[in-house]
């Protein structure tokens, strides 16, 4: 029986290693996509999107292909004009110059963007997930030392959770 008991902990102990080891290296992975430049965060900024988007917001993006992106779509592009990300709606599309080029419009305002959204202003697709006003401490912290923060706390949660009880039991 004790046999038995000790194996099950044995086995225990090896999937907390293995979450361990995943956690790990999906951080990994996100401070290399963000060391890189190519992160998944976008902070909002004004009030442009509500009731959608709120000032503040922390939005995840994804590097979805320009070409597949369609009416509908909320974008991160470069605005050629205001010099800044700016996030809005995709609202038409065009061909301008023989490329396709978006219409955008951020849902608060009354008229579309001034410009046309080309490839190489293009920056990612809103997802649909935000947390609301964690945008604030992103502002706050510059990149990429907000990220290394957050990547070192949640580290520290892990270390604590799985290691600290399991070294009286050794």
């Amino acid at each position: 029986m004790d046999n038995l008991l000790a194996r099950r902990k044995r086995i225990k102990e090896i999937a907390e290693d293995i979450i361990l080891v995943l956690l790990f290296a999906s951080l990994l992975i996100l401070l290399a996509t963000i060391i890189l430049g190519i992160s998944p965060f976008f902070y909002v900024e004004g009030i442009s999107m509500h009731p959608t988007l709120e000032d503040g917001d922390l939005i995840i993006i994804d590097r979805t292909n320009y070409d597949n992106l369609k009416v509908g779509d909320i974008i991160i592009f470069n605005s050629s004009i205001y010099h800044t990300r700016i996030v809005h709606r995709i609202v038409d599309v065009k061909i301008s110059d023989g490329e396709k080029a978006f219409i955008t419009k951020g849902d608060n305002n009354h008229a579309p963007d001034p410009s046309y959204v080309l490839r190489e202003n293009y920056v990612g697709r809103y997802v649909g997930i935000r947390v609301p006003y964690a945008g604030y401490i992103g502002k706050a912290l510059a990149p990429p030392v907000n990220y290394l923060i957050i990547a070192l706390l949640i580290i520290y949660l892990v270390y604590v959770d799985f290691y600290m009880p399991r070294k009286g039991r050794r």
